[in-house]
């Protein structure tokens, strides 16, 4: 019985493996793990508990009413058991409610979030890839001189994208502030040019609909701090210029409106980080922004927002899981080079 369960896990990770090089080419990088600038953690299972806050907001300027507010949700705290070891990582998500400090929808309004993410590495290469789902937004009525704030329950924002980066220093270690799936050794820092894409669809229960595709691309500058071989504190800035197209499609026979131009995108992140041996804990900040026109006499900033406070824990895996996964690769290996 134990061989048959060993067969089936093996097979599982030789199909993942077989289903996608990108997979395997991010476990192949894992396997170097001599550089004196990055401690990489292969054999060993993490526990991880993350806090989080994520949402997207719009920053409009009406210059020819000369009125600037903001549209965003009513923001959630959210939790997240993260179980990862080598490639494969799973995230669980559930908020109790003692952790449901929002409770203010009397004063702001409902809002439904769902969010997705993942991100690997080809060798130099990393990619992001991202869908969120918000549904129902407010408007401070005090930025417009009103006493109330105004409501947008049915206003619905879906946004799908990613970017791809290139990191030009393999000394430098991305995965050591987001995930501490590796630790940065000694400080070091990396040029990482990017190029960030966006689909966002904004409908609000009416016989209208808003497709939004934003292109751009820039240069961006990382840097991990290390004091004291334990302590990492980590920041970034992106700058972009790209394209932005705009289109409204209606349902009740109203030409559609299309508009584009020049849009600029902004981008800053900061990490604090603590490791010792199997314990770690850290925080992230993430903001992304997008600067366009979206019609005469406005201007409008799409930003996304996130905020993560993650403590977690790295297990031993036994040799036999180790033995497993290794003799997985190499069936892959061999198959890949059979099909060359």
């Amino acid at each position: 019985m134990k061989k048959y369960y060993s067969l089936i896990f093996k097979a599982c990770i030789v199909y993942c493996l077989l289903s996608s090089n990108i997979v395997f080419a991010q476990n192949e990088t894992d396997s170097l793990s001599t550089n004196r600038y990055i401690e990489k953690f292969d054999d060993y299972f993490s526990a991880r508990l993350s806090l989080s806050n994520g949402f997207q907001s719009f920053d409009v300027h009406d210059r020819d009413d000369n009125l600037r507010f903001k549209i965003t949700p009513n923001q959630q705290i959210r939790s997240t058991a993260t179980f990862m070891f080598r490639f494969i990582e799973i995230d669980l998500g559930y908020t109790p409610t003692f952790l449901k400090f929002n409770k203010d929808d009397d004063l702001k309004g409902k809002t439904k979030n769902f969010t997705f993410g993942t991100r690997f590495y080809l060798k130099k290469w990393m990619q992001n890839l991202q869908y969120m789902s918000t549904k129902g937004y407010y408007v401070e009525g005090r930025r417009l001189g009103l006493d109330d704030n105004i409501f947008f329950s049915d206003l619905k924002v879906v946004k799908i994208g990613g970017s791809t980066s290139y990191v030009f220093n393999p000394n430098y270690s991305f995965r050591a502030t987001y995930t501490q799936n590796e630790w940065q050794k000694k400080s070091a820092g990396s040029f990482v040019p990017s190029v960030n894409y966006y689909y966002t669809k904004i409908s609000n229960n009416d016989n209208s609909a808003d497709h939004n595709i934003d292109i751009a691309a820039g240069p961006a500058y990382y840097y991990n701090l290390i004091l004291y071989d334990r302590f990492l504190i980590s920041a970034g800035v992106y700058g972009g210029v790209g394209y932005n197209s705009i289109t409204t499609n209606y349902n009740d026979g109203t030409p559609t409106e299309k508009s584009s131009g020049i849009s600029w995108q902004a981008q800053y992140r900061a990490a604090v980080g603590y490791n010792y041996n199997q314990f770690y804990t850290g925080a992230n900040i993430n903001f992304n922004s997008f600067y366009y026109n979206s019609g005469p006499g406005t201007k409008l900033a799409d930003q996304q927002h996130y905020f993560e406070f993650y403590i977690g824990y790295r297990f031993t895996a036994t040799q036999k899981i180790v033995k497993e996964f290794n003799e997985a690769i190499n069936i892959r290996e061999k198959s890949v080079y059979n099909k060359s």
